[in-house]
């Protein structure tokens, strides 16, 4: 089975393009969504979470707050190492399970798409790594106006601030690119073709 991972900053579209391979049945492993599996109500990481960071982010009923998680930890390396230390290992095992559940089930291809793919170490259970790329400006105004975190949650600057804060803990779009085998560039629509790399990507 062919397994291509789709990566790319916060807001650069990756997920987009995930959901077109999606719409033609090909399965698509969605690391955010395994993620919020992984720290659900009652489970082991969830509480590892709490011991570490204390009851204050949880809501009232127990579950995990992640925006208030994604609001401190995108201003604080250390611990969101730490939040990476403590949830990686589990979402790459559940990643690499479900991977060889459809490679059981004679899928001809897949595809994972992560934002976090590298730091997860993922690369390594894929054949390909299309970064998906977009400018700066493009990816704020994303992340800011077409996200679908409530308006009144944040005032604009503060949700400009918490962008920008995402955007700075990540890769570059050239460190993206460096590591891919074949680059999008979706700073618009329609997005240009994926252009193929002409030299191995750099691991």
């Amino acid at each position: 089975m062919r397994v291509v991972g789709i990566t790319g900053g916060a807001g650069a579209g990756k997920t987009t393009w995930a959901r077109q391979w999606e719409a033609k049945g090909i399965p698509v492993l969605f690391a955010d969504q395994i993620g919020r599996e992984v720290v659900a109500k009652g489970t082991p990481v969830l509480r590892a979470l709490v011991a570490t960071f204390g009851r204050s982010i949880l809501t009232p009923n127990e579950r995990l707050n992640r925006l208030k998680v994604g609001q401190w930890v995108f201003g604080h390396p250390l611990a969101l190492r730490r939040l990476n230390q403590l949830t990686h290992p589990a979402m790459r095992s559940i990643i690499e399970a479900r991977l060889r559940f459809l490679r059981g089930r004679g899928y001809p291809m897949a595809v994972v798409e992560a934002a976090l793919l590298f730091e997860m170490g993922l690369q390594r259970s894929v054949d390909e790594v299309w970064s998906v790329v977009a400018g700066e400006r493009e990816r704020l105004r994303r992340l800011v106006w077409l996200r679908q975190t409530p308006p009144q949650t944040f005032k604009v600057r503060e949700r400009w601030q918490d962008a920008w804060r995402r955007m700075r803990c990540q890769l570059s779009s050239q460190g993206f690119m460096k590591r891919a085998h074949r680059v999008m560039v979706a700073d618009r629509k329609p997005a240009a073709p994926i252009l193929p790399r002409s030299r191995k990507p750099t691991r």
